[in-house]
């Protein structure tokens, strides 16, 4: 059962859906359990779901050669028979569909459009340097946005921040796990950043959209000093400087000098973490 459910990368979407939660009620002061309940906020997270499974799903049944080089197994979808993956893929699409018409228009739409692209991604996007890795980030980027098209009251410089920051650490963090799978990547004839650029090519450039990332969100924090009361502004800044700052600045440091699988694994942890503690500063509002 837990090699079952390792396919749906539990930990990513409990990730993804945490954070729209937080931010549909956090983001807006005025906002009740009950308003955001009324306003679709299960339905988007539902769906959101829906389409981060079929990714994943539709991923690793088309990884199978590549999956094992890098990591030595095979996921558990190459154990089921191949007419119940196609069973539990349509049921993704379906649910989606389902999802985003309890929602509205540009919701399905935006529901389609994700659909096509995790499939695109799995099947050729992937292969083509940075145009996977941007793909990806987008998606992550819309999927905060998508909070903000349903609830119009959510502050719109709150919400573009943690969906540009969000955007920013998956971005880094594509990158440095097409580093760390270099091998898969190569044998399988993809051409990703690492094998086009060299590993120092795509370390320098997480090591760039880093860099700007932290000036971005350091201007960004001083604006939001008027969203703050008392000291709990600078108990909000010491925790960003601490949990976030800090390890992004780390992971520009080290990220310079990585070469080993094992030191883009540790570099690809730490940015989760940082997404981690992204999500969890939304409770201040």
């Amino acid at each position: 059962m837990g090699k079952y459910i390792s396919i749906y990368r539990p930990i990513n979407m409990a990730f993804i859906a945490i954070a729209q939660w937080l931010c549909a009620y956090f983001l807006n002061s005025k906002a009740q359990h009950s308003w955001i309940t009324d306003g679709g906020i299960y339905w988007l997270m539902c769906g959101t779901a829906a389409c981060a499974a079929f990714g994943y799903w539709v991923n690793d049944l088309l990884d199978r050669r590549r999956d094992f080089i890098n990591g030595g197994t095979l996921s558990f979808i190459h154990r089921m028979d191949v007419t119940l993956v196609y069973i539990h893929l349509l049921i993704f699409i379906l649910l989606a569909l389902v999802c985003g018409n309890a929602l509205g228009a540009w919701f399905v739409g935006l529901f389609i459009v994700t659909l096509l692209f995790l499939f695109l991604y799995s099947k050729w996007l992937k292969n083509i340097a940075v145009v996977g890795n941007v793909i990806i980030a987008l998606l992550s980027f819309y999927s905060i946005l998508s909070v903000y098209v349903l609830f119009r009251d959510i502050e719109p410089l709150l919400i573009i921040y943690f969906a540009m920051l969000a955007a920013g650490i998956t971005l880094c963090r594509e990158i440095i796990k097409d580093a760390e799978d270099i091998d898969g990547d190569r044998e399988t004839g993809a051409k990703t950043l690492p094998i086009v650029g060299g590993l120092n090519t795509a370390n320098i450039t997480v090591y760039a959209i880093i860099l700007f990332l932290i000036p971005i969100a350091l201007v960004t924090l001083y604006a939001q000093q008027s969203y703050f009361q008392g000291m709990l502004i600078y108990v909000y800044y010491t925790y960003c400087v601490l949990f976030i700052v800090m390890p992004l600045f780390k992971v520009a440091i080290d990220v310079r000098y990585a070469s080993a699988k094992y030191e883009y694994t540790w570099l690809s942890l730490v940015l989760k973490y940082v997404f981690f503690t992204g999500i969890l500063s939304i409770l201040f509002f």
